[in-house]
């Protein structure tokens, strides 16, 4: 399928970028998804009418159990997957509340940027982790 078909289903996520210090916390899939036991940064799909701030900030909670406050848009990546485009959005958040916990994923843990490389991540995540260790210089 042509990267630039138009006409592929959207879908929105967001995604929490969350830090503390020199550390961000990711989270390992389930065995059973897709791109099961790779790594990720949490977040899903935006519901209709939620705003992708609200998105990131109710993932966080949904998945790991903490709260975050969302400051700015990071950056954002669209994917042809399976006939539909993912839409992600990152945001930059801060750790506000609540121990991480693996609540709808494998495995959660707090990584310095330096290490982030060391971790299978899902397809195109590379480009994030690259951004954010330039950004944190």
């Amino acid at each position: 399928m042509n990267a630039d078909d138009s006409s592929l289903p959207i879908i929105p996520c967001g995604v929490a970028l969350i830090r503390r210090q020199r550390e961000f916390l990711i989270c390992q899939r389930k065995e059973t998804d897709t791109f099961g036991s790779l790594w990720e940064f949490p977040g899903g799909r935006r519901n209709p009418g939620e705003s992708f701030e609200a998105c990131v900030a109710r993932e966080a909670m949904e998945e790991l159990g903490v709260e975050v406050s969302v400051h700015d848009k990071f950056m954002e990546l669209r994917r042809d997957f399976h006939g539909r485009t993912i839409w992600l959005n990152f945001f930059l958040c801060s750790h506000v509340a609540g121990e991480p916990r693996a609540l709808d994923c494998a495995n959660v843990l707090w990584v310095d940027i330096d290490e982030l490389g060391q971790y299978q991540f899902l397809p195109s995540i590379d480009k994030v982790i690259e951004k954010l260790w330039h950004h944190t210089r």
